[in-house]
């Protein structure tokens, strides 16, 4: 774009460029004629009005007014310029015949004209008067001295010495106009690359603006780092879920920013890695000293065309959603209270009952057997009544932080499954499998998900606990070949009370699910009547907010 327009100009340029500018000739005619006028008056026969050298003069200095009524473009024709200059030698030749010129230094216009052919046209131009001006001189000698040899000074020197000057000068005119031209042309590329210039630079800021006012306009926060951990661009909903302003942080290393550690630590992780990390939720101090829960979305960027390397994180705040989640669940368990009291009165009744019926007994049986037996009774109702009392105070507890620790959920599942009898029970997969968790609710979690597979199962009974790990998660896959799940009660599991059991609480699976939404982790069930059930309990490999626990 620019180097075609900077060759249209240039044409132009070079298409309106005459050798002379029309009043440019004119005013060295002007002088020419002057100077021939002088010459002429301080002859030896001088000026005389009305005499045939005074006509010459007056035609002269008419040509020159009559030029000034041509059109400017005509004299961009070298025939035009080299007619004028042809009508200027035979003027001039005139004038020096009609004055005797010859008698004196008259002689010298020849130079001057042929100095000004030469600055008005190239050698082609200047060569051809210098011709005719010596053929006129040369006539001029022979018809006031028609012996004058060819030796003579007069000739031998003067006339060459015309052509000289004519070489001279259009050599010195030709150089002038060829670094006019340049001079023109760097400087019609320098305009344009100017034009080019300002029109990128208004272009620029016109993306920088409008890539300002997108930024700024989305909901989410928005959040660019470079590879050294400098912030770059940070829109005002990333600032103000970061508690601060976008100017205080723009240009500074989020590293010396208290609180921020997790935010970095995962923007470090999708730049080394140059893979996208999605749907993370982790916690910040804000520069209140405030916790914040943020849902968080990283991806690299590496751009070797413009050498940045870093990412973009999208922020949002989870305070509000998380205190809503709270406020629901609270809402769940309590809208069970009514059928838990049913379910109590029930439950309870039938222990108590025992407990009461052996305890009235007891006062009155002297039969060391009966008081055995009778005791047995009373201890296993106790324990009935406190089964249920810790499930339905386990699961009635309201959420609170706990002080997680690393825990190796292999050996913690060898310790679960050694004294179990009866059932086979096969741990593979991967040999580490270490996260941060408390280890008496997990223990709770697996307990429950092992028991219930145990009592689904008849005929060689089999569990095959498997680990395995992805680039966010902890899969513990559980697989049973009990009878499975009904598609109706599956839909059912995780509802508080809803039991096959004919002794159970209904809450195993529900605590199990509090237990794993607490560590921030999924818990899937998949299954089949007659093809067994695959449980999967998905828990974070790095946890930057601990966890909770029931």
């Amino acid at each position: 774009m620019g180097t075609v327009s900077v060759s249209l100009q240039f044409g132009e340029l070079k298409k309106k460029e005459s050798p002379l500018h029309k009043r440019t000739i004119l005013l060295l005619r002007f002088v020419l004629i002057l100077s021939t006028i002088l010459l002429m008056t301080y002859s030896d026969r001088g000026l005389n009005f009305a005499s045939p050298g005074y006509a010459v003069a007056l035609a002269y200095f008419l040509s020159n007014l009559a030029l000034y009524f041509v059109p400017e473009i005509k004299f961009s024709r070298p025939i035009l310029t080299f007619a004028i200059f042809l009508t200027d030698v035979f003027a001039i030749s005139m004038a020096i015949y009609l004055t005797q010129g010859l008698q004196t230094d008259f002689y010298l216009i020849y130079f001057l004209i042929i100095f000004i052919a030469s600055v008005g046209q190239d050698i082609r131009g200047s060569i051809p008067i210098a011709i005719v001006a010596s053929i006129f001189y040369a006539w001029l000698l022979h018809r006031t001295s028609p012996g004058l040899s060819i030796m003579d000074s007069a000739i031998l020197i003067k006339v060459p010495f015309l052509f000289i000057v004519s070489l001279i000068s259009s050599y010195w005119s030709t150089a002038i106009r060829r670094e006019v031209r340049e001079k023109s042309k760097f400087e019609a590329i320098a305009r344009n690359l100017e034009d080019e210039i300002a029109r990128i630079t208004d272009k620029e800021s016109e993306l920088r603006h409008y890539s300002e006012t997108v930024i700024n306009s989305v909901t989410s926060g928005v959040i660019v780092v470079k590879e050294d951990g400098v912030v770059t661009t940070i829109n005002p909903e990333a600032a103000r879920v970061l508690g601060t302003k976008q100017e205080t942080i723009t240009g500074k290393d989020i590293n010396s920013i208290p609180g921020l550690e997790a935010l970095w630590q995962r923007m470090q992780q999708s730049i080394h890695s140059g893979e996208p990390l999605e749907r993370l939720q982790i916690s910040i101090t804000n520069s209140h000293n405030e916790d914040t829960p943020i849902g968080l979305s990283v991806s690299p960027i590496n751009s070797p065309n413009t050498n940045f390397s870093g990412c973009v994180g999208i922020l949002r705040d989870l305070s509000d959603i998380k205190e809503l989640e709270d406020k629901l669940r609270h809402a769940e368990r309590l809208s069970y209270l009514g059928k838990m009291a049913t379910w109590v009165a029930h439950e309870i009744r039938n222990p108590l009952t025992a407990i009461d019926g052996f305890s009235q007994l007891l006062p009155h049986t002297r039969d060391m057997s009966k008081i055995e037996t009778f005791s047995k009774e009373i201890a296993r109702g106790t324990q009935r009544i406190n089964h249920i009392i810790e499930d339905i105070l386990t699961f009635a507890r309201a959420k609170t932080r706990v002080n997680a620790s690393n825990i190796d959920l292999r050996q913690l599942m060898t310790q679960i499954t050694e004294n179990i009898g009866g059932v086979r029970i096969f741990i593979n997969g991967e040999a580490s499998a270490t996260i941060k968790g408390e280890e008496e609710s997990l223990k709770s979690l697996f307990t429950n998900i092992i028991n219930n597979s145990i009592d689904a199962m008849d005929k060689d009974p089999k569990i095959v606990i498997e680990f395995r790990k992805t680039r966010q998660w902890l899969v513990i896959e559980l697989r049973d070949n009990g009878k499975g799940i009904s598609p109706e009660n599956m839909q059912k599991l995780f509802t508080p009370f809803f039991t096959t059991k004919s002794r159970g609480t209904g809450l195993g699976l529900a605590i199990a699910k509090k237990i794993v939404d607490d560590h921030k982790g999924k818990l899937e069930i998949k299954s089949e009547e007659g093809e067994g059930t695959i449980c999967r309990v998905y828990l974070p490999l790095e946890n930057g907010q601990g966890c909770t626990a029931p």
